[in-house]
């Protein structure tokens, strides 16, 4: 049955319907809080600055750099956030002249030949107080050249170029030139001299002959704020010391490459009063006389240096006892052991005298020949760092020979060790047994990572060693790497053994063949503890 209504109730249910089920009035837009937007923008930076290498810059940094501009563009309330990242880092002053009306090519250089407008400043001051890193560490040879040296001089004659600069890291056109002060301001606290360049065909050739030793004297006078300079060049740097004690503020110093030394120049650094990180290659056959320093490096934290023993102990001999904590000693050695005998002893056995030493890392950038009748002499050069009982981390890459015993040595050495790594050749007799990894799992109980050289081989025709007793408790340690290249003939074997001695070992591996079942047994091994633990529960 249907019933029909009235056309009056009609009227009246149409309008009590209109008005119940009417589109509802747009509710204003709720303005983004701008740590949102900020951080939407800072999500782009690592692509919008990779844009700017155009050896390296895929599409996608491409894409990421206009689209932040977009994303700019799209909202006042966007625009300065987005604005900031994009004008965090230049590579070059291209896009600032890409903004003045003033910029002309000759020659196919872009240059500033007309006097800049109060309105051109105005719009350039915009852009360029924005501008906190001016990185030339990722700019083309080509890139380089497309800009007149005398550009520098006009966008800085009033004042910086850039004002809040903190990172500064120029090619060796502008480091050596006199367009380098019209960069430098008190806000950087960052630089390089001259910044490593690695897309220059020759930088060796370019940099022959070269002086920057008046450059650093003008970036002390400019910027004595700096706080970490990394200094890399082949060149000369006169008047070393005298501009060096300049950044009172200096913290971190990277000196690699120099081959000319002045006669004072150990005697300024380890005046530095500040200095915590210092990475020192020191040139072959260069000598230094130390005897009138005293009291050098007063706050080195960290220090990594190079070169040959005897010229490394002197440096180590002027460092504080009571402030180094991370060592890291590249030796430059002879092939013959012989000739090394007298300069590694005192350098070794000068390692015990920093009591607060957590981080040691000791290698060599040459070949070294050996025979048995070294053993001896390697442990002896070895055993001073058994006396480092507060070390967290070692990696020492020198050959040495191994027992089972110097294996428990090593463990009840350093409690509070979290990674080791010996990944020195070894054979023979210098090779301990894998049960000698048991020492490691009773007295290390931090230990996370560990590089060991182990027997991993039996006689298939003997009687495999019977695996040790599991171990009580859930040891840290979670990779181990077997330095030998030996093949594992009886995978499940050694897997049996590392999963008995560490039983939360996860990855197992080693340079020869058969590590990949031992993984796999591994995880066997695991999965079947995982099942016990359920049914167990």
């Amino acid at each position: 049955m249907f019933k029909f209504a009235s056309s009056s109730n009609l009227s009246s249910k149409s309008s009590s319907s209109s008005s119940e089920f009417s589109i509802p009035k747009p509710e204003p837009v709720q303005v983004l809080d701008n740590r949102i937007i900020n951080l939407i923008c800072e999500e782009l930076q690592f692509e919008t600055y990779m844009a700017l290498d155009q050896q390296l810059r895929t599409s996608s940094h491409l894409a990421a750099r206009q689209g932040l501009l977009s994303f700019g563009l799209s909202s006042k309330a966007f625009l300065e956030p987005a604005l900031n990242v994009l004008w965090r880092i230049l590579s070059s002053v291209d896009p600032l002249l890409s903004v003045l009306p003033e910029t002309t090519i000759v020659e196919g250089k872009k240059m500033l030949v007309k006097q800049i407008a109060p309105k051109s400043w105005d719009r350039l001051r915009f852009y360029t107080s924005r501008v906190q890193t001016f990185d030339q560490r990722i700019l083309s040879e080509k890139e380089e050249s497309s800009i007149h040296t005398s550009v520098y001089a006009r966008l800085g004659q009033i004042q910086p170029i850039f004002p809040v600069l903190a990172e500064f890291h120029p090619t060796i056109s502008i480091s050596v030139s006199n367009s380098l002060m019209f960069f430098l301001s008190r806000t950087i606290n960052m630089a390089s001299l001259p910044a490593f360049f690695p897309h220059a065909k020759s930088s060796k050739d370019v940099e022959e002959g070269i002086d920057y030793g008046p450059s650093l004297s003008i970036l002390a006078w400019k910027s004595p704020g700096i706080q970490t300079l990394y200094l890399e060049s082949d060149a000369r740097y006169s008047g070393f010391s005298a501009s060096i004690t300049c950044f009172h503020n200096l913290k971190s110093l990277r000196i690699v490459r120099l081959s000319h030394y002045d006669s004072d120049f150990i005697n300024g650094i380890a005046s530095l009063q500040k200095l915590s990180y210092l990475n020192l290659t020191l040139p072959d056959n260069a000598s230094f006389d130390v005897s009138d320093i005293k009291g050098g490096f007063p706050s080195l934290n960290t220090l990594r240096i190079s070169g040959s023993p005897g010229e490394i102990h002197k440096i180590l001999k002027l460092v504080s006892t009571s402030t180094l904590s991370e060592l890291r000693l590249t030796c430059n050695l002879h092939s013959v052991w012989e000739e090394n005998r007298t300069g590694m002893p005192d350098l070794t056995r000068c390692l015990d005298r920093f009591s607060s030493l957590a981080v040691l890392e000791v290698s060599s950038i040459s070949e070294i020949d050996l025979n048995l009748f070294d053993a001896q002499f390697l442990w002896l050069l070895f055993s001073p760092i058994l006396r480092s009982s507060l070390l967290r981390k070692l990696a020492y890459e020198l050959p040495l020979f191994l027992t089972d015993q110097r294996a428990a040595e090593m463990a009840v050495a350093w409690p509070h060790i979290e990674s080791l790594s010996l990944t020195s050749e070894t054979w023979g007799e210098g090779i301990p047994p894998i049960e000698s990894l048991r020492h490691f799992a009773e007295h290390c109980p931090r230990l996370e990572s560990l590089e060991f050289p182990v027997r991993v081989n039996f006689v298939v025709d003997l009687k495999p060693p019977s695996p040790p007793p599991p171990t009580l408790f859930m040891h840290p340690l979670r990779n181990f790497r077997c330095i030998l290249y030996d093949d594992v003939k009886s995978p499940a074997i050694v897997a049996l053994h590392l999963y008995q001695i560490f039983p939360g070992l996860k990855w197992a591996d080693g340079p020869g063949s058969g590590w990949s079942e031992v993984q796999s047994t591994l995880n066997a091994f695991h999965f079947l503890s995982k099942q016990d633990r359920q049914l167990l529960e």
